[in-house]
């Protein structure tokens, strides 16, 4: 028989027992947490798929989602200086931004194998994890075996009549008036920077300009236009084309003298959690992560290593803007170019421009 005085010891060493795991005792998957913050959409929920549910499993931890809202609420979030995000996902020209404006941490090298990307993908305060290509989506319905090759096709009516639609942001459209005017994609940024670059894109706007249909304004619409057939050519990205053409819709797109964008992980200024965020990051670059991301969704990943994996077929390579086959055939989008004072101002003039 157990006396009351035994079951109360007994109920002593069981609390305190519960305490010390509690307080002291190894962190669990739940205890171990990082939150990334995105763009939300089909993106986000292909990082989830290919980085974040193996990271939870490798790594013994949890990733815990939000959505920053781009560069205002990424730059809100930080000087509110409650920072509860440790890594945020989002394009190179807005990290670079907030890189200028002192809202990301400098990455430690020494804890992210970085060994097989090309130096393109990888800064001081941010490093690529997957990427996505402007080109001319075109109706193959429309141009058969002979679809525009470049930009200089894209300004040809007459060699290539339909109806054009560009971008009202003006994202990489002075870029694509430079190819246009025969600048090589590698050199486009070297136009730009250089004397009388800006205003050679502009002249080269003008000769376009009276058939652009459509100045598209949101992705959706970018989406519907080329889908329904209102437009014969416009600039989108790789994978809304793709996305369209696997859903049965007659649309191509062209990876020549396309522009290749890079989405970029940063931690930011404050970061609960860094080396957590480290793990993660890590992992996300490794070649299984890369490829299972291309599965999900027609980006290419940023370690090469992932096309030797055997998860990418030769068909999907085809499809992938940093395919051995693709990547030579198109310029690199400068996140310092747009981050800077003189791309600010280029937008700025390609607003009044669209208004004259």
């Amino acid at each position: 028989m157990t006396s009351g005085r035994n079951i109360g010891s007994l109920l002593l060493v069981a609390s305190v027992a519960a305490l010390g795991l509690t307080l002291g005792g190894p962190a669990t998957a739940a205890d171990k947490y990082v939150t990334f913050a995105g763009w939300g959409g089909v993106t986000q929920e292909a990082e989830r798929k290919a980085y974040f549910e193996s990271a939870e499993k490798e790594l013994g931890l949890t990733v815990r989602e939000d959505r920053h809202g781009g560069y205002g609420g990424l730059k809100a979030h930080v000087q509110a200086g409650n920072v509860s995000w440790d890594i945020v996902g989002t394009g190179f020209a807005i990290c670079e931004r907030a890189v200028k404006n002192g809202l990301a941490e400098e990455l430690d090298y020494s804890k992210i194998d970085t060994s097989n990307l090309p130096p393109e993908f990888v800064r001081p305060h941010y490093v690529g994890l997957w990427t996505f290509s402007y080109g001319i989506a075109y109706r193959a319905d429309k141009y058969g075996d002979n679809p525009p090759q470049g930009w200089a096709d894209f300004w040809d009516v007459k060699k290539f009549p339909g109806r054009r639609s560009l971008w009202a942001s003006g994202r990489y459209v002075l870029e694509a008036a430079l190819m246009a005017d025969g600048v090589a994609p590698g050199e486009v940024y070297n136009g730009l920077m250089g004397d009388g670059g800006v205003d050679r894109a502009f002249k080269k706007l003008e000769e376009i300009k009276p058939d652009v249909a459509v100045w598209w304004t949101s992705q959706g619409q970018a989406m519907q236009l080329i889908r329904d057939g209102e437009v014969d050519m416009i600039l989108l990205a790789n994978g809304r084309a793709g996305a369209l053409a696997d859903d049965g819709a007659a649309v191509g797109f062209q990876f020549n003298q396309a522009l290749l964008d890079v989405e970029g992980f940063m931690i930011p200024k404050g970061a609960p959690h860094p080396e957590l965020a480290y793990e993660v990051i890590n992992h996300s670059l490794k070649a299984m992560p890369q490829a299972m991301f291309t599965k999900h969704i027609q980006y290419g990943p940023t370690n090469p290593k992932a096309y030797d994996t055997g998860e990418i077929s030769p068909e999907q390579a085809a499809k992938l803007p940093t395919s051995p086959e693709n990547m030579p055939k198109q310029g690199i989008v400068s996140a310092e170019w747009y981050a800077s004072q003189a791309g600010e101002d280029s937008l700025a003039r390609f607003a009044t421009f669209l208004q004259q």
